[in-house]
């Protein structure tokens, strides 16, 4: 629950905003300067259905809320018969009667619309990732959109017999570099990463970021051999990067992994595994 509300912060601040108000209305039927001890633990009940309203919704408010009245009328009948002091007027039975009702009901019901708001909005947000298929920053097709055109490529080489390959390159100890400098030089990394992917291939060729520090590339009409010429003709350049702030050079360790459409393959998941297996193997 506490993590629901830091996620949910302005759900936390209506709720909050409707918990003083019920406090100013509680104040405002038993005036501060008369307010008895009967009047105050009425008070303090109705507040705590509020609360409970608030966290756990309306059945669970207006069952408490049942319960509050049934002691009270309890009380009221045991002060009848035993003289206790729990003496009130009618006016006010009823009055408090009414916000024990009122308190469970208003928050239980805010409760509801304010949780019927946020999961919509929370599925309106997935459903908005599932279009967003463009890393924010490379400017490559992200790791959905991978497998969506991976399988689709596959396929067509199944049908037309034309080769092609599937390049994987991979920052190893991407998180490492993350945590000694930085986010904002990690997005430097990225952008001038995939820039140099970019300059080194051809247009056709599809770049997709699938990872922190991995990045896929289908090489259309293009065979294994081929693909051991991208990779010599990138190694060197990605090996060394220059910081944005502090402008020297690190050196990265990179890791490649080529997989070449063959006939074998019963899916194209095959296919990625065997680039992946050969991205673990690779030797600098």
């Amino acid at each position: 629950m506490k993590g629901f509300f830091i996620k949910n912060r302005i759900y936390l601040y209506y709720q909050l905003g409707l918990f003083f108000f019920t406090v100013v209305v509680c104040l405002s039927l038993v005036p501060v300067e008369s307010i008895s001890s009967v009047n105050l633990i009425l008070l303090v009940t109705t507040l705590v259905l509020c609360i409970i309203g608030m966290l756990c919704g309306l059945l669970v408010g207006l069952g408490s809320a049942l319960l509050a009245l049934f002691l009270f009328g309890s009380l009221l009948v045991f002060s009848d018969f035993f003289s206790l002091p729990f003496q009130l007027s009618v006016k006010e039975i009823i009055l408090w009667m009414m916000a024990f009702i009122a308190a469970a009901s208003l928050t239980g019901l805010l409760h509801r619309v304010l949780t019927g708001i946020l999961e919509e909005n929370r599925e309106m947000k997935q459903k908005f990732a599932d279009f967003v298929t463009i890393d924010e920053w490379t400017g490559f097709d992200n790791e959905k959109r991978f497998y969506y055109d991976m399988e689709e490529e596959f396929n067509r080489s199944r049908r037309t017999g034309v080769p092609f390959s599937l390049l994987i390159v991979e920052i190893l100890y991407y998180d490492q570099y993350l945590v000694l400098y930085g986010e904002k030089e990690t997005a430097h990394l990225m952008k001038e990463m995939a820039e140099k992917l970019r300059s080194k291939t051809r247009i056709t060729d599809r770049k997709f970021r699938i990872g922190d520090g991995s990045f896929a590339i289908l090489l259309c009409n293009c065979n294994a051999e081929n693909g051991e010429l991208v990779i010599r003709k990138v190694e060197q350049l990605l090996k060394r990067h220059t910081l944005e702030t502090k402008r020297k050079q690190v050196e990265l360790t990179i890791s490649f992994g080529l997989a070449e459409y063959r006939e074998e393959y019963s899916e194209y998941m095959e296919m990625v595994e065997h680039a992946r297996k050969e991205l673990n193997d690779y030797v600098q």
